[in-house]
């Protein structure tokens, strides 16, 4: 089985650093990779910090597809990159995680079930409510009542691994602007849901401790005193508000 690798990136090369080595070390070896395509935004750092990065991904994958465009957006980066995709399955990633541990398909591809669109590499940030799979809690009020408060299937753009053609009609049917991931189950992008909701996300969980991955982009943005928000649909980054005196 082919995997493709797509990558989102900004201007962060100490970050890119982490993820290549750690990913190149214990993960991208047990793959048969045919091609990473990446997504380079001007994001946090200068244009001399964006050419090291790009220089960094061909350090490790000469011919990449390296997309940097002049304007960042988080959703159109994906969908870029999804778009260009040709492989049966594609392994996807951001800039700002590290592997617990080596592993590769021989775990992910059982999971592959008929209705699996994806398999989610398990992080402390993912809540499991019990299931295999994961899910959002889709809560509809009238007034002040409750009409639906149901669980829904959810697909997630932290590290994971998909399907090829699933992952590419997801891009076709994404929105610009708004949160990639978001768009899969909350009620913003009626098209994505049709094609997504039907479909399952599974974990995968490490071997020996739960967590397979790790963020490192959250100590990161609080270091320079930046916060992630979900407004309107979108996540955005904003400075923190500073801490009373006293």
């Amino acid at each position: 089985m082919d995997y493709d690798i797509t990558l989102i990136a900004g201007h962060r090369e100490a970050l890119l650093a982490r993820t290549l080595e750690s990913f190149t070390r214990d993960v991208f070896p047990n793959f048969n990779i045919r091609r990473l395509i990446a997504n380079i935004d001007r994001f946090m750092g200068d244009e001399a910090e964006g050419d090291r990065c790009e220089a960094m991904i061909r350090s490790h994958f000469p011919d990449a597809l390296i997309f940097r465009p002049e304007t960042p957006d988080f959703a159109s980066a994906v969908m870029r990159v999804w778009a260009a995709t040709t492989a049966p399955r594609v392994l996807h990633l951001e800039d700002d995680w590290i592997a617990l541990e080596p592993f590769g398909p021989e775990r992910i591809e059982p999971l592959f079930e008929p209705d699996v669109g994806a398999v989610t590499f398990m992080c402390v940030n993912k809540h499991t409510r019990g299931l295999y799979h994961q899910t959002s809690r889709r809560v509809v009020k009238k007034g002040r009542r409750i009409v639906e408060d149901t669980l829904v299937n959810a697909f997630s753009t932290s590290p994971g691994v998909f399907e090829g053609d699933f992952l590419r009609e997801a891009a076709r049917r994404m929105k610009p602007g708004l949160d990639p991931e978001k768009q899969f189950y909350r009620q913003i992008n009626p098209d994505l849901e049709a094609h997504a909701l039907p479909r399952r996300c599974m974990f995968l969980r490490g071997s020996t401790h739960r967590e397979l991955v790790q963020d490192i982009g959250r100590q990161a943005r609080a270091d320079v005193g930046l916060v992630k928000l979900y407004e309107n649909g979108a996540s955005v980054w904003r400075k923190a508000d500073p801490a009373p005196e006293g």
